[in-house]
């Protein structure tokens, strides 16, 4: 498993691999910013924008967080909030998606394809927790911040456009729950992981302090 994975990152890191994934995630901001949050955006209050694109958005944080993290640079914390929203929204789309097929709704290659498009989110989560020696205040800033998203969007009615609303209470509990689960896993790690982190090529590690 290790070495597959090893693999894939090695493939990421090459020149061609690098190009593709920041083709993909280029192209899966502008189309969600557009197609599927654009009309959501012209009727939300400008101070709820940053937290309603949550997809698009962080597939967009990921792009310099990966250039830095190849050459060794970057910021510990930035890394952090952004591998915690790719986890957290690439899972609520894959639940979404499978709770709705569920409830025996057809299976479509939109729905396919947004599956598959945010199971890379969920790899491009864990590619940047490979650079981190998370601390409990750094993982306390992604938890203020997803958890202020949760009360945005649930709270206030902010939540994405959803083809089957009667699947927003499980949604709702589902998305609160992976905040707070995820939380917890990461304190558990920051807690055990006191050893240096070494990149899987062990060609690099980030400094500390939070980056260079």
């Amino acid at each position: 498993m290790r070495r597959k994975w090893l693999q894939v990152v090695r493939w990421g890191e090459s020149p061609l691999g690098t190009g593709v994934i920041i083709g993909a995630n280029l192209l899966g901001f502008v189309w969600g910013i557009i197609y599927w949050y654009g009309p959501h955006l012209r009727v939300a209050p400008l101070l709820h924008w940053p937290f309603i694109p949550d997809c698009p958005l962080f597939a967009f944080l990921f792009i310099p967080a990966f250039l830095l993290a190849r050459r060794g640079r970057g910021n510990n914390v930035y890394n952090l909030v952004v591998a915690f929203g790719l986890i957290k929204y690439g899972i609520w789309t894959n639940v979404f998606w499978y709770v709705y097929w569920l409830r025996g709704n057809p299976v479509d290659g939109m729905g396919i394809a947004m599956c598959l498009t945010h199971l890379g989110m969920i790899l491009e989560g864990i590619y940047l927790l490979m650079y981190l020696r998370p601390r409990l205040g750094w993982i306390g800033v992604a938890w203020v911040w997803f958890s202020l998203s949760d009360y945005v969007d649930y709270g206030l009615g902010e939540y994405p456009r959803i083809p089957d609303v009667s699947l927003l209470p499980i949604l709702q509990w589902h998305t609160i729950a992976v905040t707070w689960l995820l939380t917890l896993g990461l304190g558990v790690w920051s807690w055990k992981r006191r050893i240096p982190v070494v990149h899987l090529s062990s060609r690099y590690t980030l400094e500390e302090s939070g980056g260079r």
